[in-house]
């Protein structure tokens, strides 16, 4: 049995490791920190979409209908034109559908429905057909309210 001192082991692998460095660097960068710092972004674009929505359902619950379409035009611009709206990074204007329904009782609802489509937060040049990752992404955001008076919906 051969006895080797600290010294020689040192020397034998000095360079073993530092040759994997490169490597699982550019792994763990483009394979994981790029897509967290994505998926980052596109939580907070949804968020921001998300407030878009419910400012939009907020109105269409407490406007009558025929006066509903500049209402939301101007929302939609000065939503844009905000901080909040101009991280959203869309590729184009969100559509706004409304839409109104009865229940059993008395109640009128109003669902308000808006398709974003936006870009990815950053790039990723091995990713660029994933919606996200690459590619715009396009989702729709929905929700409904009851109406403050049911006169306002048109049907």
């Amino acid at each position: 049995m051969t006895r080797y001192s600290y010294r020689q082991l040192a020397q034998s692998n000095s360079g073993s490791s530092l040759s994997e460095v490169a490597p699982a660097l550019f792994l763990l960068v483009f394979c994981a920190v790029l897509p967290v710092i994505n998926f980052i972004g596109m939580g907070l674009t949804y968020c921001s979409c998300t407030l878009l929505n419910n400012l939009e359902l907020r109105e269409a619950a407490r406007t009558p209908n025929s006066q509903l379409a500049p209402i939301l035009a101007s929302l939609q611009q000065n939503w844009q034109s905000s901080i909040v709206g101009q991280f959203a990074g869309l590729t184009i204007a969100p559509e706004t559908d409304v839409s109104y329904s009865h229940n059993n009782g008395s109640d009128t609802y109003v669902t308000v429905s808006t398709d974003f489509t936006a870009k990815s937060f950053l790039t990723i040049p091995f990713f660029k057909n994933v919606p996200g990752l690459g590619a715009p992404w396009t989702y729709t955001i929905a929700g409904t309210r009851v109406l403050e008076d049911p006169s306002y919906a048109s049907f």
